[in-house]
């Protein structure tokens, strides 16, 4: 509703206006729940085959497939995750459940095994009193490995008359692990994560009788600061829990799609690049924008021409359409409109842009001029890299793959590319 409610000291004109602009800004929150979106209706598949139709599709008839999406921060990954949970969890036999990572584990401190437990914890959820003793038993020891243990193994020392009979003095307490004495060619997978995939194979034995499918959606993978991390777990975990015969979706990090970390993709039966939408070329991609900010505000306080202007400044990334909206809702309050004009648009614009190019080094201007201008991105530092991670650098694949600087940038870029010119 976009009506006020209640009684209040103000006036019926400014207290309608104030609701209304409250709601507006609610349903523009960057940092709000993706599940809300699905929840609440305001998810807009998007033109064509989505991600989520695909990944969702592949692992209705292959249930323990692996699935690998990238693409920038912002551009829907989240959605999609939830959107296939959803209609995977309508199938009768098949249980999928959407992981969130970062909610129950500290990303910067990744290692072998982390995903097995989540897995573990996850699928342990689903068991009910009932269900086979082994089974239950291996949830208690993800538990154990989840949430903290001590264990102990005796190791005494060899028999030495010499030595005082004291306890202390005729061992200790350690962990073995016992090493193969054969190397396969294949890089192995260590004991600690054998172990526990191992586990999780208990439980997902238990859970066959009411699933015959269990699925699992992890996200936030794309935040880790170190892609070596990433590759480290995924060589481990994603080979243990397709042993257990579980199906695997992973949100990775865009360096999984350029550079030596390509080789990432190759553990992953299908691979999903997301992309941004193409505002310049796809006159469908630009009608799904303008509908995801439709569902959310009406034309008398959203106007068509200004959420066209706004899908064009996005530069078709989903988390900045939402936030730029939201900026230009909050401009429009401040200087006393009833609704969000164009000028708002341009002035919101500009502070987006400026504060992207803020704190830029001189190299990774001319890189970015150097897009602007050529239309291609050949990343040779950390840093170029991050202008694509940043969303500074966007690419679009409609028909054939191009880059563009976030189009906010454009302006600013052609600001500095003239004065340079004209010294």
């Amino acid at each position: 509703m976009w009506t006020s409610s209640g009684a209040s000291c103000h006036t019926p004109q400014v207290t309608t206006r104030l609701e209304k602009f409250r709601e507006y800004m609610a349903r523009f929150n960057p940092a709000g729940d993706p599940r809300g979106t699905v929840r609440d209706g305001l998810y807009v598949p998007r033109p064509g085959r989505s991600t989520a139709d695909e990944v969702a599709a592949r692992l209705e008839i292959d249930p323990t497939s692996s699935h690998l999406i990238v693409g920038g921060i912002g551009s829907g990954k989240t959605t999609q995750l939830l959107v296939a949970c959803d209609r995977l969890n309508q199938l009768a036999d098949t249980r999928a459940e959407y992981i969130d990572l970062s909610l129950i584990h500290d990303l910067q401190d990744m290692a072998p095994g982390t995903l097995i437990i989540a897995a573990g914890l996850a699928a342990h959820r689903h068991l009910e009193p009932g269900d086979d003793k082994v089974a239950h038993e291996a949830g208690e020891q993800f538990r154990r490995w989840a949430y903290g243990h001590r264990h102990h193994v005796w190791i005494p020392f060899d028999d030495d008359p010499g030595e005082p009979d004291d306890e202390l003095e005729r061992g200790y307490y350690d962990i073995i692990e016992e090493k193969p004495l054969l190397s396969s060619p294949e890089k192995p997978i260590k004991w600690s994560v054998e172990d526990k995939a191992h586990r999780l194979a208990q439980i997902r034995s238990g859970l066959r009788g009411r699933f015959p499918h269990l699925v699992l959606l992890f996200d936030s993978l794309d935040r880790l600061p170190d892609p070596a991390a990433f590759a480290t777990v995924v060589e481990q975990d994603v080979r243990a829990i397709q042993k257990a015969g579980i199906g695997l979706v992973l949100v990775g990090p865009l360096r999984s799609m350029f550079g030596p970390h390509r080789t990432i993709t190759d553990y992953f039966q299908h691979f999903y690049p997301q992309h941004a939408v193409d505002v310049q070329q796809d006159e469908q991609g630009r009608a799904f924008l303008v509908d995801v900010l439709r569902r959310r505000a009406p034309s008398e306080l959203l106007p068509e021409p200004v959420c066209r202007k706004l899908a064009e400044r996005s530069g078709g990334v989903l988390r900045d359409l939402i936030s730029l909206a939201r900026s230009a809702g909050e401009e429009a309050y401040m200087r006393g409109a009833d609704r969000v004009e164009e000028e708002h648009i341009d002035v919101i614009a500009d502070a987006f842009g400026r504060q992207l190019i803020f704190g830029l080094k001189p190299a990774e201007i001319e890189f970015l001029q150097r897009v602007r201008q050529t239309g291609t991105f050949v990343p040779t530092s950390d840093d170029d890299m991050v202008l694509l991670m940043t969303r500074r650098v966007l690419e679009y694949r409609n028909g054939s793959s191009r880059f563009v600087v976030q189009p906010t940038l454009e302006p600013l870029l052609e600001q500095m590319a003239h004065r340079q010119g004209a010294a």
